[in-house]
């Protein structure tokens, strides 16, 4: 890393003001930066820009771009942000390259010489020593993300079969023994819908998890130009609401896999709320937002701002609570 450069993605910089005369609908409510390396992440995920086959921008990740920044003027802005502007949290993604540890660490120092904004990292697996450190510099939250939900689509995606240095066993015993270090829930993971898992594989992951302390996130496959999955289609809208309502009631509402109803597939048919308890849960503007650290909202992430939102970076109107309502009421009971 150039110690005096960071990347930072397009919302959080115009947030910042170090991006002038652009707007954006719905501002981020996280200031998202990116650790600065001149090259291509050392893994290999078959649909990140970053990726080292990819031929992809490096200035992007996901759909989103990050620009290079001066780090000094990334501090000046987070410093004197007027306090109703301010960031309600920091989140730091961390690609695969040397020396990205290193990098990491003087980065987070760096802020918390300045900014007592919470901190989260996005960091690939990393041993004890390394997250004990990160905790003890003020680190927050982690999250590793294993982006599929089995060992299978693991290693095709993202793993051996694309010929990364990932494998599914590091990650997943990497989030196990992160609970030990960060405790209270300040571990997370993403999972992607959309790489070939199923919605049952899907909650049985995310409900084993739950059991350890540990939060996952629900995101929708986007394909992105010059990645290997470029031509790999959406998940369906539908059946993306239908993967966060159950999440949601496994996550937060305390019922378990045996509450949802699944066919030969692996789709969900039926959930075992009744069509009140859906519109509690529409009208509490949870479930259908962007999931994961507190106060994080990604917007367009995966999501062109005209939509259609597969995560909402803000709350929902009542139009939009109706419509998700009406494709939902009949997968509940009366």
């Amino acid at each position: 890393m150039d110690v005096n450069k960071i990347r930072i993605s397009s919302g959080s910089a115009i947030a910042l003001g170090l991006i002038i005369g652009r707007k954006i609908q719905t501002l981020p409510t996280t200031c998202y930066l990116m650790t600065y390396y001149s090259g291509k992440c050392m893994a290999n995920c078959s649909f990140c820009p970053q990726a080292r086959s990819n031929q992809g921008s490096v200035d992007k990740l996901s759909r989103v771009n990050w620009p290079i920044f001066q780090f000094k003027d990334f501090i000046t802005k987070i410093k004197y942000m007027k306090p109703s502007l301010k960031f309600k949290r920091i989140c730091i993604q961390t690609i695969n390259y040397p020396n990205n540890f290193q990098d990491l660490i003087e980065i987070v120092k760096e802020i918390k010489k300045e900014s007592s904004i919470s901190i989260s990292t996005a960091i690939p697996p990393m041993n004890k020593e390394k997250l004990k450190e990160l905790k003890i510099i003020g680190v927050e939250r982690i999250g590793i993300a294993l982006d599929a939900a089995t060992e299978e689509t693991f290693e095709k995606i993202k793993g051996k079969g694309v010929k990364s240095l990932y494998c599914w066993k590091t990650h997943y015993e990497s989030l196990i023994e992160a609970t030990e270090i960060f405790s209270n829930n300040s571990v997370s993971t993403h999972i992607i819908y959309g790489l070939g898992d199923t919605q049952e594989q899907i909650l049985k992951l995310i409900y084993n998890l739950k059991k350890v302390g540990i939060l996952t996130a629900l995101f929708a496959f986007m394909p992105i130009k010059d990645t290997t999955l470029e031509k790999f289609q959406r998940p369906n809208l539908f059946d993306f609401r239908k993967l966060q309502l159950a999440r949601e009631i496994i996550i937060n509402k305390e019922h378990s896999l045996e509450d949802i109803t699944f066919n030969l597939k692996g789709d969900i048919i039926k959930i075992n709320i009744n069509r009140k308890d859906l519109m509690n849960i529409i009208n509490e503007n949870v479930v259908f937002r962007t999931t994961g650290c507190p106060d994080c909202n990604r917007p367009y992430y995966t999501s062109t701002p005209s939509g259609p939102y597969y995560n909402f970076p803000r709350i929902l109107n009542n139009l939009e609570k109706n419509e998700i309502y009406n494709q939902l009421k009949e997968l509940v009971n009366f």
